[in-house]
C-alpha cells in the first residue's frame, strides 16, 4: 500500500520527481500523470484532492493513453479548422480541440449513423446513411442559416450557438458534438460567415463519407446472399435450373 513516503509513481511506476500530488489515501502520483488524468481545477475545487482514489486516477490515465495511441497513428489528409480532421487512407475522422486542434478522440467513417446541424437548438440540416443531406442554405438576407430542416427562414441578427450533432454506432458514446460557436456573434458579421462556412463544409463531408458506405452496402451483397446465390449456381451446373431462372433468382436475392 503506498502512502505519502511512496517514491515511485503507482501508475507508470517511475521515479517521482521534484512535482508530485498527494490523493485519496496519501497516494502521490507523478506530475506527467497528474496531468495525463485531466483532473481541471474545478474538479479538484469540487471533490477535494485528498478524496479522489487512486483506482479512478488510474483508470483515467490509461484512457489518456489509448487515445494518444489512436491519434499517433492519425495522419490528417483534410483539416476543416481546429473543429474535425479526416484521414482518408484509414477511413478515420476525428475531433479536434477547438483551442489548440489537437485531436481529442478518433472514429471511423463507418460508424457515422446520421448527423445534424443545430442553430440555437433548432435543427437546420440533416443527412446520414441512406438519406439525402436537408436543409443547410447558407448566408440568407441577413448572414443567417436559411431555410434549414423546417423549412422556417432565421432572420434574427444574433446567433449563440451552432453545432453539429453527429451519432456514431457507439453505445457507450452515441453522440458526439462538433462545437463551432459557442459565444454570442452577429450573423451578418465576418466571425459568424467563417464558422457557418466551416460547418457546411462539415456537413458535405460528412454527406459523402455517409454516401459512400450506403452505395458499398448496396452493391456489396451480405455473405448469406452471396451463399444462396452460389446454391442457385451450383443448381445450374448442374442442370436443375435454367439459366434464365438462376439469372432471375440472382436479381432477386441482388434486390435489382
Amino acid at each position: 500500500m503506498f502512502n505519502k513516503k511512496n517514491k515511485v509513481c503507482p501508475i507508470c511506476d517511475n521515479k517521482l520527481g521534484f512535482f508530485k500530488h498527494e490523493f485519496s489515501g496519501g497516494v502521490r502520483i507523478c506530475d506527467k500523470c497528474f496531468n495525463s488524468s485531466g483532473i481541471t481545477v474545478n474538479e479538484l475545487l469540487e471533490r477535494g484532492q485528498t478524496n479522489i482514489p487512486i483506482d479512478e486516477l488510474e483508470e483515467r490515465v490509461n484512457a489518456y493513453r489509448e487515445v494518444v495511441d489512436k491519434t499517433e497513428k492519425f495522419v490528417i489528409t483534410k483539416q476543416i479548422g481546429n473543429f474535425v480532421a479526416f484521414d482518408e487512407n484509414q477511413q478515420k475522422w476525428a475531433l479536434l480541440s477547438s483551442f489548440k486542434g489537437e485531436i481529442k478522440q478518433t472514429y471511423n467513417y463507418s460508424d457515422v449513423i446520421n448527423f445534424e446541424l443545430l442553430e440555437d437548438g433548432n435543427s437546420v440540416a440533416s443527412g446520414g446513411l441512406g438519406r439525402a443531406l436537408v436543409g443547410g442554405v447558407l448566408f440568407g438576407g441577413v448572414g443567417a442559416i436559411v431555410g434549414g430542416v423546417t423549412g422556417k427562414k432565421t432572420s434574427k441578427g444574433i446567433c449563440s450557438s451552432l453545432k453539429l450533432k453527429v451519432t456514431v454506432n457507439d453505445m457507450a458514446n452515441p453522440v458526439v458534438y462538433i462545437n463551432f460557436i459557442e459565444t454570442k456573434l452577429k450573423t451578418d458579421g465576418f466571425a459568424y460567415r467563417t464558422f457557418a462556412e466551416s460547418a457546411q463544409e462539415c456537413l458535405s463531408t460528412f454527406q459523402l463519407i455517409c454516401d459512400r458506405f450506403s452505395e458499398e452496402k448496396t452493391v456489396k451483397p451480405s455473405s448469406d446472399t452471396a451463399d444462396e446465390i452460389m446454391k442457385f449456381k451450383n443448381l445450374l451446373d448442374a442442370g436443375a435450373i435454367t439459366e434464365e431462372e438462376y439469372n432471375i433468382k440472382k436479381k432477386e436475392l441482388l434486390g435489382i
